[in-house]
């Protein structure tokens, strides 16, 4: 996972402040064992032939992470993985998600029915801050996730 999101991070380098996606992408791989065990995040990966190409993870009501390694993009794949996430906090009982959105990705977000809920600085590795939009969208409830009125 750590290999995938810094590849991710450092093919839109240039567009975000300098030595941002590098700090962006240098969470080790014990981060994400972090996440996945005391971090409470769960995850869902896309691996094909032994090789992982992207994962989500999510965490209550938030979709806390979406990478697609840059070679496997534009294949669907991403939105694969983040229905998946959204599911998944949906089936824990979200009626509404959150998301951090870094500022590449605010249109691919929107352009999964998310809405924009203002401007934000996700924290950086090393105490930089990258800028982001805070967005949210309503849980697709599943006959799982649906609530008794």
């Amino acid at each position: 996972m750590a290999r995938v999101m810094r590849a991710a991070a450092l093919a839109a380098a240039d567009r975000y402040p300098p030595g941002a996606a590098a700090a962006w992408g240098s969470l080790p791989a014990l981060y994400h064992r972090w996440a996945m065990g005391v971090g409470g995040e769960a995850r869902v990966v896309a691996v094909r032939g032994g090789r992982l190409l992207g994962f989500a993870g999510w965490r209550g009501r938030e979709v806390t992470a979406l990478f697609v390694h840059p070679r496997d993009a534009g294949r669907g794949l991403g939105a694969r993985l983040l229905a998946a996430a959204e599911a998944g906090a949906s089936r824990g009982g979200a009626r509404t998600l959150t998301v951090l959105a870094a500022k590449d990705a605010v249109a691919y977000y929107r352009a999964a029915g998310w809405r924009d809920a203002g401007p934000a600085r996700s924290p950086l590795p090393g105490g930089g801050r990258l800028p982001a939009r805070r967005m949210t969208r309503p849980a697709r409830l599943t006959r799982r996730a649906a609530r008794p009125a």
